[in-house]
Protein backbone atom coordinates (compact mmCIF):
# COMPACT_ATOMS: atom_id res chain seq x y z
CA UNK A 1 0.00 0.00 0.00
CA UNK A 2 2.54 1.93 0.85
CA UNK A 3 3.48 2.49 -3.26
CA UNK A 4 0.07 3.75 -3.61
CA UNK A 5 0.54 6.78 -1.04
CA UNK A 6 1.28 9.44 -3.60
CA UNK A 7 -2.13 8.19 -5.69
CA UNK A 8 -4.14 8.06 -2.43
CA UNK A 9 -3.51 11.86 -1.49
CA UNK A 10 -4.36 12.85 -5.05
CA UNK A 11 -7.08 11.64 -5.60
CA UNK A 12 -8.85 11.79 -1.95
CA UNK A 13 -7.43 15.24 -0.54
CA UNK A 14 -7.86 16.94 -4.02
CA UNK A 15 -4.77 18.17 -3.23
CA UNK A 16 -2.63 18.24 -6.15
CA UNK A 17 -3.13 20.49 -8.55
CA UNK A 18 -1.73 19.12 -12.32
CA UNK A 19 0.80 21.29 -13.90
CA UNK A 20 0.63 22.92 -16.31
CA UNK A 21 2.63 26.20 -15.17
CA UNK A 22 0.87 28.13 -17.28
CA UNK A 23 3.15 31.40 -16.95
CA UNK A 24 1.70 34.53 -16.72
CA UNK A 25 2.79 37.61 -18.98
CA UNK A 26 5.89 39.03 -17.06
CA UNK A 27 8.28 39.50 -20.22
CA UNK A 28 8.88 43.07 -21.34
CA UNK A 29 7.75 42.64 -24.62
CA UNK A 30 8.84 45.66 -27.15
CA UNK A 31 5.96 45.25 -29.30
CA UNK A 32 3.07 47.54 -29.77
CA UNK A 33 0.67 44.78 -29.88
CA UNK A 34 -0.66 43.60 -25.92
CA UNK A 35 1.44 40.67 -25.37
CA UNK A 36 0.43 37.05 -24.22
CA UNK A 37 1.51 35.04 -20.97
CA UNK A 38 3.80 32.39 -21.90
CA UNK A 39 1.73 28.84 -21.82
CA UNK A 40 2.47 25.25 -20.79
CA UNK A 41 6.54 25.74 -19.93
CA UNK A 42 6.52 22.23 -19.34
CA UNK A 43 6.00 18.54 -21.47
CA UNK A 44 2.16 17.73 -20.64
CA UNK A 45 3.06 14.20 -20.50
CA UNK A 46 -0.06 12.97 -18.22
CA UNK A 47 2.22 10.24 -16.95
CA UNK A 48 4.71 13.09 -15.53
CA UNK A 49 2.34 15.80 -14.17
CA UNK A 50 3.42 17.28 -11.20
CA UNK A 51 2.07 18.90 -8.13
CA UNK A 52 1.92 22.77 -7.91
CA UNK A 53 0.31 25.18 -5.33
CA UNK A 54 -1.79 28.46 -6.34
CA UNK A 55 1.28 30.94 -7.06
CA UNK A 56 0.60 34.75 -6.95
CA UNK A 57 -0.10 36.59 -10.92
CA UNK A 58 3.41 37.67 -12.21
CA UNK A 59 4.11 41.59 -12.42
CA UNK A 60 3.05 43.67 -15.46
CA UNK A 61 4.07 43.85 -18.86
CA UNK A 62 6.83 46.48 -19.35
CA UNK A 63 5.82 47.10 -23.38
CA UNK A 64 8.06 48.84 -25.86
CA UNK A 65 7.36 49.50 -29.42
CA UNK A 66 9.54 47.40 -31.97
CA UNK A 67 9.71 46.38 -35.92
CA UNK A 68 11.52 43.64 -37.06
CA UNK A 69 12.07 42.01 -40.48
CA UNK A 70 9.23 39.30 -41.89
CA UNK A 71 11.20 36.68 -41.67
CA UNK A 72 12.19 37.31 -37.81
CA UNK A 73 9.09 36.27 -35.00
CA UNK A 74 10.49 37.39 -31.92
CA UNK A 75 14.47 38.00 -30.61
CA UNK A 76 15.05 36.51 -27.27
CA UNK A 77 18.01 38.45 -26.14
CA UNK A 78 20.93 37.74 -28.75
CA UNK A 79 18.66 34.43 -30.14
CA UNK A 80 16.42 35.42 -33.09
CA UNK A 81 13.58 33.03 -33.66
CA UNK A 82 13.15 32.62 -37.81
CA UNK A 83 9.91 31.76 -39.73
CA UNK A 84 12.04 28.81 -40.82
CA UNK A 85 13.38 27.65 -37.07
CA UNK A 86 9.46 28.18 -35.82
CA UNK A 87 7.87 25.87 -38.40
CA UNK A 88 10.69 23.61 -37.95
CA UNK A 89 9.95 23.60 -34.00
CA UNK A 90 6.60 23.36 -34.51
CA UNK A 91 6.57 20.11 -37.20
CA UNK A 92 8.68 18.46 -34.44
CA UNK A 93 6.19 18.26 -32.26
CA UNK A 94 4.78 15.15 -31.62
CA UNK A 95 0.98 14.68 -31.82
CA UNK A 96 -1.57 15.64 -30.10
CA UNK A 97 0.29 19.03 -29.32
CA UNK A 98 1.31 19.41 -33.16
CA UNK A 99 -2.49 20.19 -34.10
CA UNK A 100 -2.98 22.19 -30.70
CA UNK A 101 -0.51 24.41 -31.48
CA UNK A 102 -1.19 25.12 -35.43
CA UNK A 103 -4.62 26.93 -34.25
CA UNK A 104 -2.50 28.75 -31.25
CA UNK A 105 0.73 29.58 -33.02
CA UNK A 106 1.34 32.42 -30.63
CA UNK A 107 1.30 30.16 -28.08
CA UNK A 108 4.01 28.04 -28.89
CA UNK A 109 6.00 31.26 -29.77
CA UNK A 110 5.54 32.13 -26.15
CA UNK A 111 6.73 28.13 -25.60
CA UNK A 112 9.93 28.95 -27.57
CA UNK A 113 10.78 32.22 -25.40
CA UNK A 114 10.61 30.06 -22.71
CA UNK A 115 12.22 27.25 -23.30
CA UNK A 116 15.70 29.45 -25.08
CA UNK A 117 15.46 31.36 -21.88
CA UNK A 118 15.94 28.47 -19.83
CA UNK A 119 18.56 27.52 -21.92
CA UNK A 120 20.45 30.53 -22.04
CA UNK A 121 20.43 30.47 -18.15
CA UNK A 122 21.73 26.77 -18.61
CA UNK A 123 24.52 27.93 -20.63
CA UNK A 124 25.50 30.94 -18.14
CA UNK A 125 25.47 28.61 -15.38
CA UNK A 126 27.60 26.04 -17.66
CA UNK A 127 24.89 23.41 -17.80
CA UNK A 128 25.45 23.73 -21.95
CA UNK A 129 29.83 22.04 -21.51
CA UNK A 130 30.84 18.65 -22.46
CA UNK A 131 28.22 18.07 -24.64
CA UNK A 132 30.02 17.75 -27.90
CA UNK A 133 28.76 13.81 -27.84
CA UNK A 134 25.23 15.25 -28.43
CA UNK A 135 25.26 15.82 -32.78
CA UNK A 136 21.67 17.26 -32.79
CA UNK A 137 21.43 21.21 -31.23
CA UNK A 138 18.52 21.19 -30.33
CA UNK A 139 18.78 17.97 -28.09
CA UNK A 140 21.97 19.77 -26.73
CA UNK A 141 19.58 22.52 -25.85
CA UNK A 142 17.41 20.24 -24.21
CA UNK A 143 20.08 18.24 -22.14
CA UNK A 144 21.22 21.41 -20.93
CA UNK A 145 17.80 22.47 -19.44
CA UNK A 146 17.26 19.15 -17.82
CA UNK A 147 20.71 19.31 -16.24
CA UNK A 148 19.45 22.70 -14.98
CA UNK A 149 16.38 21.55 -13.82
CA UNK A 150 17.56 18.53 -12.22
CA UNK A 151 20.27 20.55 -10.45
CA UNK A 152 17.83 22.88 -9.05
CA UNK A 153 15.83 19.93 -7.89
CA UNK A 154 17.98 18.09 -6.03
CA UNK A 155 18.53 21.10 -3.81
CA UNK A 156 15.19 21.24 -2.50
CA UNK A 157 15.49 20.17 1.30
CA UNK A 158 12.29 18.78 2.97
CA UNK A 159 12.43 18.84 6.81
CA UNK A 160 11.27 15.97 9.19
CA UNK A 161 9.31 18.47 11.02
CA UNK A 162 7.39 19.17 7.29
CA UNK A 163 6.51 15.71 6.97
CA UNK A 164 5.55 15.10 10.33
CA UNK A 165 3.00 17.92 9.89
CA UNK A 166 1.97 16.46 6.82
CA UNK A 167 1.15 13.46 8.14
CA UNK A 168 -0.72 14.55 11.07
CA UNK A 169 -2.92 16.55 8.82
CA UNK A 170 -3.92 14.27 6.67
CA UNK A 171 -3.51 11.40 8.87
CA UNK A 172 -7.20 9.79 8.01
CA UNK A 173 -6.07 9.52 4.81
CA UNK A 174 -3.22 7.17 5.56
CA UNK A 175 -5.76 3.89 5.86
CA UNK A 176 -3.64 3.31 9.35
CA UNK A 177 -0.02 3.23 7.79
CA UNK A 178 2.23 4.80 10.52
CA UNK A 179 4.87 7.78 9.53
CA UNK A 180 7.84 5.57 8.68
CA UNK A 181 5.91 3.51 6.17
CA UNK A 182 4.69 6.62 4.18
CA UNK A 183 7.85 8.97 4.88
CA UNK A 184 9.77 8.54 1.95
CA UNK A 185 6.36 9.16 0.15
CA UNK A 186 5.62 12.02 1.86
CA UNK A 187 9.11 13.37 1.53
CA UNK A 188 8.87 13.23 -2.66
CA UNK A 189 5.39 14.38 -2.57
CA UNK A 190 6.83 17.97 -0.74
CA UNK A 191 9.77 17.84 -2.62
CA UNK A 192 7.22 18.40 -6.02
CA UNK A 193 5.50 20.94 -4.40
CA UNK A 194 8.54 22.80 -3.52
CA UNK A 195 9.87 22.44 -7.03
CA UNK A 196 5.92 23.21 -8.36
CA UNK A 197 6.44 27.16 -6.80
CA UNK A 198 10.19 27.17 -7.68
CA UNK A 199 10.17 26.70 -11.42
CA UNK A 200 7.28 29.24 -12.05
CA UNK A 201 9.09 31.87 -10.51
CA UNK A 202 12.57 31.48 -11.78
CA UNK A 203 10.78 31.63 -15.52
CA UNK A 204 8.80 34.64 -14.64
CA UNK A 205 12.65 36.19 -13.51
CA UNK A 206 14.11 34.90 -16.61
CA UNK A 207 10.52 36.63 -18.49
CA UNK A 208 11.33 39.83 -16.18
CA UNK A 209 15.09 40.28 -17.21
CA UNK A 210 14.70 39.73 -20.51
CA UNK A 211 14.99 41.75 -23.80
CA UNK A 212 12.14 39.94 -25.98
CA UNK A 213 10.73 41.47 -28.85
CA UNK A 214 7.81 40.41 -31.18
CA UNK A 215 6.90 41.05 -34.40
CA UNK A 216 4.11 43.03 -34.67
CA UNK A 217 2.51 42.07 -37.63
CA UNK A 218 3.13 38.59 -37.18
CA UNK A 219 1.44 38.28 -33.99
CA UNK A 220 -1.83 40.52 -35.33
CA UNK A 221 -2.23 37.82 -38.21
CA UNK A 222 -2.20 34.86 -35.70
CA UNK A 223 -4.70 36.65 -33.54
CA UNK A 224 -6.86 37.18 -36.47
CA UNK A 225 -6.85 33.75 -37.94
CA UNK A 226 -7.89 32.34 -34.62
CA UNK A 227 -10.88 30.94 -34.23
CA UNK A 228 -14.04 32.84 -32.15
CA UNK A 229 -14.08 32.58 -28.66
CA UNK A 230 -17.17 31.64 -27.31
CA UNK A 231 -16.83 32.93 -23.54
CA UNK A 232 -16.90 36.60 -25.27
CA UNK A 233 -20.49 36.23 -26.66
CA UNK A 234 -21.41 34.24 -23.68
CA UNK A 235 -20.30 37.13 -21.46
CA UNK A 236 -22.70 39.63 -22.98
CA UNK A 237 -25.83 38.01 -22.66
CA UNK A 238 -26.52 39.82 -19.03
CA UNK A 239 -26.05 36.86 -17.15
CA UNK A 240 -23.54 35.79 -14.08
CA UNK A 241 -21.01 33.34 -15.78
CA UNK A 242 -18.55 30.27 -13.85
CA UNK A 243 -16.05 29.21 -16.50
CA UNK A 244 -14.01 26.03 -15.59
CA UNK A 245 -10.96 25.56 -17.94
CA UNK A 246 -9.43 21.84 -17.46
CA UNK A 247 -8.47 18.86 -19.55
CA UNK A 248 -9.90 15.05 -20.68
CA UNK A 249 -6.28 13.94 -18.97
CA UNK A 250 -6.18 15.34 -15.09
CA UNK A 251 -8.38 13.94 -12.48
CA UNK A 252 -9.79 16.95 -10.71
CA UNK A 253 -11.27 17.85 -14.21
CA UNK A 254 -12.68 15.23 -15.14
CA UNK A 255 -14.46 15.38 -11.77
CA UNK A 256 -15.65 19.12 -12.59
CA UNK A 257 -17.99 17.54 -15.19
CA UNK A 258 -20.78 15.75 -13.79
CA UNK A 259 -20.83 18.90 -11.55
CA UNK A 260 -20.99 21.53 -14.26
CA UNK A 261 -23.34 19.22 -16.28
CA UNK A 262 -26.07 19.30 -13.40
CA UNK A 263 -25.13 23.07 -12.92
CA UNK A 264 -25.82 24.06 -16.59
CA UNK A 265 -29.57 22.31 -16.30
CA UNK A 266 -29.89 23.64 -12.53
CA UNK A 267 -29.14 27.19 -14.17
CA UNK A 268 -29.92 27.07 -17.28
CA UNK A 269 -32.45 30.10 -17.88
CA UNK A 270 -30.17 32.20 -14.54
CA UNK A 271 -26.25 31.66 -15.17
CA UNK A 272 -24.35 30.74 -17.93
CA UNK A 273 -22.06 27.35 -16.80
CA UNK A 274 -18.90 26.54 -19.15
CA UNK A 275 -16.62 24.30 -19.28
CA UNK A 276 -13.89 24.17 -21.99
CA UNK A 277 -10.88 22.02 -22.48
CA UNK A 278 -7.50 24.37 -22.10
CA UNK A 279 -5.92 22.89 -24.71
CA UNK A 280 -8.48 23.99 -27.30
CA UNK A 281 -8.42 27.90 -25.76
CA UNK A 282 -5.10 28.67 -24.49
CA UNK A 283 -6.01 32.43 -25.33
CA UNK A 284 -7.89 32.07 -22.45
CA UNK A 285 -5.32 30.61 -20.21
CA UNK A 286 -3.19 32.92 -21.26
CA UNK A 287 -6.05 35.81 -20.84
CA UNK A 288 -6.92 34.76 -17.27
CA UNK A 289 -3.42 33.87 -16.30
CA UNK A 290 -4.60 30.03 -15.67
CA UNK A 291 -1.45 28.02 -13.55
CA UNK A 292 -3.33 25.06 -12.85
CA UNK A 293 -5.91 22.84 -14.06
CA UNK A 294 -8.74 22.86 -13.11
CA UNK A 295 -9.49 26.38 -12.59
CA UNK A 296 -12.59 27.95 -12.25
CA UNK A 297 -13.25 31.82 -12.78
CA UNK A 298 -16.70 33.62 -12.34
CA UNK A 299 -18.21 36.47 -13.91
CA UNK A 300 -20.59 38.90 -12.70
CA UNK A 301 -23.57 40.10 -15.07
CA UNK A 302 -21.90 42.49 -17.15
CA UNK A 303 -19.02 40.31 -17.74
CA UNK A 304 -16.50 41.95 -15.15
CA UNK A 305 -14.39 38.71 -13.36
CA UNK A 306 -15.16 38.45 -9.50
CA UNK A 307 -13.19 35.99 -8.17
CA UNK A 308 -11.94 32.24 -9.23
CA UNK A 309 -10.68 29.05 -7.44
CA UNK A 310 -8.43 26.81 -9.05
CA UNK A 311 -8.26 23.28 -8.01
CA UNK A 312 -11.10 20.39 -7.72
CA UNK A 313 -14.48 23.08 -6.41
CA UNK A 314 -17.63 20.96 -4.75
CA UNK A 315 -20.83 21.85 -6.52
CA UNK A 316 -22.02 23.48 -2.79
CA UNK A 317 -18.88 26.15 -3.12
CA UNK A 318 -19.68 26.87 -6.91
CA UNK A 319 -23.25 27.23 -5.59
CA UNK A 320 -22.27 29.74 -3.05
CA UNK A 321 -20.48 32.06 -5.55
CA UNK A 322 -23.33 32.11 -8.08
CA UNK A 323 -25.76 33.19 -4.88
CA UNK A 324 -23.28 35.75 -4.29
CA UNK A 325 -23.45 37.18 -7.60
CA UNK A 326 -26.94 37.30 -7.56
CA UNK A 327 -28.38 33.41 -8.93
CA UNK A 328 -31.20 32.82 -7.54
Amino acid sequence: MKKNLSSIIIILLLAVIIIIVIISKSSRTKSAVPARQITDTLSLDSSALTPIPVESLSPPIKSQQAKLDKNTIAMINDFKVTTKYFDERLQSLPEPYKSQYKNDKEGFLEQLIIRELLYQEAEHKGFSNNLSHISDAQQRKDEAINRYINDITQKIMITEQEIQQFYNANITQMQGMKLEQVKNDIRNYLAQQKQGEFIPQLIDRLITNADVTKNEQWLREQRASRPPNPLDVTLKNGKPTVLDLGSETCVPCKMMKPIFAELETEYKDRANIIILDIYEHRDLSSKYRVRVIPTQIFFDKDGNQTSRHEGFMSKQDIINRLKELGVE
